[in-house]
This record gives C-alpha cells, sequence and structure tokens, in this order.
C-alpha cells in the first residue's frame, strides 16, 4: 500500500483535486436531479390543465345539447298545439329510441316537422290566385278510364294524404287522385240504379269522417248516405236512409252536415242518432229567411255556423248555431239585376276572414263576396266557357288546402282544376 495515495482529512481540507471532482460529480447529480423531479412537475400540472379543459368543453357540449334538445321538443309541443291533425306523427317522431345519438334525434326530429306540417296561409280579401290552372285529376275527355272522369260533382281534399277524392257522379264511383298522378284509383264503385248496399247510383258529394277510416257518400239517385270502409272493400252501411242528399260537410266535433234537396233543409247527424236534427231550413220550401229552396253543396265553420248555397232561391244563407232563422250574405241583388235572372248558386266555401267564395249555374268565373258588400268579384276564371288552363265550363264544387290554393270541380271539362296561390 503506498501511504502516498491516501487521502487524508487534512488534504480534503485543503482542497485535493480528487475532492473537487466528487463535489463536481454531486452538483450535476444534484442538478439532474431537479431537472427531473421540475419535468415530472410541469408533465403533472399539463395534465391537470389538459384534463380541466376536457372537462369543461364536455361539459358545454352537453349543456348546449340539452339547449337544442329542449329547444327542438318546445317547438315540436307548439306545433303540435297548432296543428292537431298532425300531433300523433309529431309524438311519435320525438319519442326516439334513447340508443340514437343526441344530434340523430333532433335531425329527424326536424325534418319530420318540416316535412308534414306545411305552414297554413290565411286567405282574405286581398289574396290572389295564379290564373292559369294545373289539371290536378281528369281532363282526358269524358270517359270511364282512370285517367277520366266523367261528370264530376263533388270533392274532398285530404291535406294529411296528399290526394283527392272525386265523386265522379255519371261513372257512378268514388276515385282517388293522387296529387301529381297520371290517373286515380277507385275506392268506391256501383253499377247504377241498384239500390243494394254496395251500389252507388251518381254520387254528388264525398267526405271522409274524423279518423279518416270511412268515406262518407252522398249516393244522390240512391237516396241514401253510405259510409264506406277504407281498409274493407266489403264493410259498407247505409248511415242515413230516405234523404235526397246532394251535399256533405263535417264539424270539428266530427258531427256529419247533409243538404237534404227534396225537404228544403240542413240536417246535422251525430254518433249514435236515429235522427237528425235540422239545423238550417226545415220550413217549407220558400224564400223566407227560415226556409230554404233546393239546397245544394254547404260549408260548416269552426263556429258550427251553416252556409248553404241555395239553388231555388238563387242566393247564399248563413245559419249560426242554433238560429231559428238565416241571414243573405249573397244578397239576389249582387249582380244589380232582376233577380229572377240571377245565377244559381251550387257551392260555397268560406276562408279565415270570412270572405265567401260560390261557384254559380251559367257563370264561368268564381266569385268572392267579402262580409257586408252586396256585390262579388270573380277571383278565377273567365267571362266564356272553355277548355284553357284560365277557363272554366260549369264549375261545381270548391275546396281550399292548407297552402290556400283552390280547388274547382270544372263538371262539363271532365277534370279537376288547382288555382295555386299567389304569394308574389
Amino acid at each position: 500500500m503506498n501511504i502516498n495515495n491516501t487521502v487524508g482529512p487534512d488534504e480534503l481540507a485543503t482542497g485535493n483535486p480528487n475532492r473537487t471532482r466528487l463535489q463536481t460529480l454531486y452538483e450535476h447529480y444534484r442538478k439532474r436531479k431537479l431537472t427531473w423531479i421540475i419535468f415530472f412537475i410541469i408533465v403533472i400540472v399539463v395534465i391537470i390543465i389538459i384534463s380541466t379543459i376536457i372537462g369543461t368543453r364536455n361539459k358545454t357540449k352537453r349543456e348546449k345539447t340539452e339547449t337544442m334538445e329542449i329547444t327542438t321538443l318546445t317547438t315540436t309541443e307548439i306545433t303540435t298545439k297548432t296543428t292537431t291533425t298532425r300531433s300523433t306523427e309529431i309524438q311519435t317522431t320525438t319519442t326516439t329510441p334513447e340508443i340514437s345519438t343526441t344530434s340523430t334525434k333532433i335531425k329527424t326530429t326536424t325534418t319530420t316537422t318540416n316535412e308534414q306540417l306545411p305552414p297554413a296561409v290565411i286567405i282574405s280579401s286581398n289574396t290572389k290566385w295564379k290564373q292559369n290552372a294545373i289539371t290536378i285529376a281528369g281532363g282526358n275527355g269524358r270517359g270511364n278510364g282512370l285517367n277520366q272522369l266523367n261528370d264530376p260533382c263533388g270533392i274532398y281534399v285530404d291535406n294529411d294524404d296528399h290526394s283527392i277524392y272525386i265523386a265522379d257522379t255519371y261513372n257512378h264511383r268514388i276515385i282517388r287522385w293522387e296529387f301529381g298522378a297520371n290517373s286515380g284509383t277507385i275506392v268506391a264503385v256501383g253499377n247504377g240504379p241498384e239500390d243494394i248496399r254496395n251500389q252507388l247510383n251518381q254520387p254528388t258529394d264525398v267526405i271522409l269522417d274524423k279518423e279518416k277510416k270511412y268515406l262518407i257518400i252522398c249516393d244522390y239517385s240512391n237516396g241514401r248516405v253510405l259510409r264506406w270502409s277504407l281498409q274493407n272493400s266489403q264493410d259498407q252501411q247505409i248511415l242515413i236512409p230516405d234523404i235526397s242528399c246532394w251535399g256533405l260537410a263535417m264539424d270539428n266535433n266530427g258531427d256529419l252536415y247533409i243538404s237534404d234537396w227534396a225537404r228544403h233543409q240542413v240536417v246535422r247527424w251525430q254518433e249514435g242518432d236515429t235522427k237528425g236534427t235540422v239545423v238550417a231550413g226545415g220550413n217549407g220550401q220558400g224564400n223566407h229567411l227560415n226556409q230554404l229552396d233546393f239546397p245544394m253543396y254547404i260549408f260548416v265553420d269552426e263556429y258550427h255556423s251553416v252556409y248553404v248555397a241555395n239553388a231555388g232561391n238563387k242566393r247564399v244563407m248563413k245559419w249560426m248555431k242554433n238560429a231559428a232563422e238565416g241571414s243573405l250574405i249573397a244578397p239576389g241583388q249582387f249582380f244589380n239585376e232582376n233577380s229572377s235572372s240571377m245565377p244559381e248558386p251550387r257551392s260555397v266555401i268560406v276562408d279565415h276572414m270570412g270572405n265567401i267564395y260560390v261557384s254559380h249555374e251559367g257563370i264561368y268565373q268564381i266569385m268572392r263576396w267579402s262580409p257586408g258588400t252586396i256585390e262579388g268579384v270573380p277571383v278565377v276564371g273567365e267571362n266564356k266557357s272553355g277548355i284553357g288552363p284560365t277557363e272554366l265550363n260549369s264549375p261545381y264544387d270548391l275546396s281550399f288546402d292548407q297552402q290556400g290554393n283552390l280547388y274547382v270541380v270544372d263538371t262539363s271539362n271532365h277534370r279537376i282544376q288547382k288555382f295555386a296561390i299567389d304569394l308574389g
């Protein structure tokens, strides 16, 4: 052992080179350790910050999603209250299974609402219609083909099903025609003057019941009202026998109104009735305000007032609910001529503001009377008959759809004309 190489206490105390090297190594080790500690602290802090940001973002997304969903459901609920005829469909759409994602649920609800609930148009005395009509049924001459009609009289527009039901009178049938289709589908048919239950003879009007499961048919020449199932062609019922039915209407309670041509009255039938209630006329044939004279088509408003195209008296009458007599809303002097030369009204409908629209015998235009006026103004048609898109020939029944389009049965042209509302 070499004593000179041994490091003693005195040498350590006096700055021995070996001691200096050890101190340097120790300082380097301490710095590296401190660096790693700082690094791990920074990593932990970064992880905490990132976790906080992600948590906050997810919470914001959840709150935003919940707000969107609540807003969508609230909108749907309001739409349901506004248009009760679609409430079932909308409720079905909003009850999306829990496995669906929120975004899919919201998208589905919004799309369904926009597609199935088109905005209703308020029709007023300022409303106009495009004068070039679109033929939506028939228009291929008189005939009994599925693309033809034969002197049709009455119609029912089904807004939910995007179709129209037509009383194809001289083909003794009811035909359903989808909007945009080139031909129709027979939903009730007869072979003429046989009065057995499953036969029709010159039907003049048709509507659907409140649940839209049955046709209600005015089987004019058989003197009765029929109920005809849309699901089962063998399910027919004579709803009202021995009545000279011409026109039909249904109120918002589902009560049925029938114009009884021969008895000069309008009767209301409620579910379970064995005898109808007279709501207009019923005091014999005459021209007093409590009488009617050969009533044709009728209209019932939301307040259950009955409007009657009173052909024999050449006037349109309004009978308010439970009234003992009617009021004259299209006076006999509306053309400032002798009443004996007035055209006979055939059909009447009423808009949201109380304006009435009437088709007449021998007039090739549809006339509008605003409340309090004594003269009507034409809204569609020409002064002469014809087969052009602006012309009519013996117009009968009238109807509006939800968008305010006007439908006219152009009887002698064997077609149904749609005059689109002019929103320009």
